[in-house]
């Protein structure tokens, strides 16, 4: 499974993981902004992370070892393609859903009215039992802060 650009920004550039990093390759990744007045790394998102606090997609794996790994940053206007849970539909095209973990969409027909929604749907790819889609990295697309 994972989470690729498929049009847009595709730049990469080192961000702070720390060693021991849980980051794989082609997974959104977040600030971790529970860390207080510590450094707050890039952690993979998870379905209880707001979209706020996205960094993008990483494009390594980093080794135990490694303080940074690279990272795409997420941008306004950039479309990625990601792996879903369910089977897809048109039914769930301009929907906000949330992740199922850093590499998966929960995709539904229903509106994630939540600030865990991370991605709007705009296209559906491939067969429905496929399970990818197209669409924007929320947190990217807002101007102002999501609560």
């Amino acid at each position: 499974m994972s989470v690729i650009v498929a049009k847009g920004y595709k730049e990469s550039t080192p961000m702070y993981c720390g060693t021991s990093s849980s980051v794989v390759k082609d997974s959104i990744v977040c600030y971790d902004v529970s860390t207080g007045a510590a450094v707050s790394p890039v952690i993979p998102a998870t379905a209880a992370l707001l979209a706020k606090n996205i960094a993008g997609i990483a494009v390594n794996t980093p080794a135990a070892g490694d303080y940074y790994v690279n990272v795409i940053p997420a941008v306004p206007g950039q479309v990625v393609e990601y792996d879903c849970t369910s089977n897809t539909s048109t039914a769930m095209l301009g929907k906000v859903n949330d992740l199922t973990d850093s590499v998966t969409v929960a995709n539904s027909t229903t509106i994630s009215t939540a600030a865990t929604g991370f991605v709007v749907n705009l296209e559906v790819v491939g067969a429905a039992s496929d399970k990818k889609m197209r669409g924007l990295l929320l947190g990217a697309q807002c101007p102002a802060a999501l609560s």
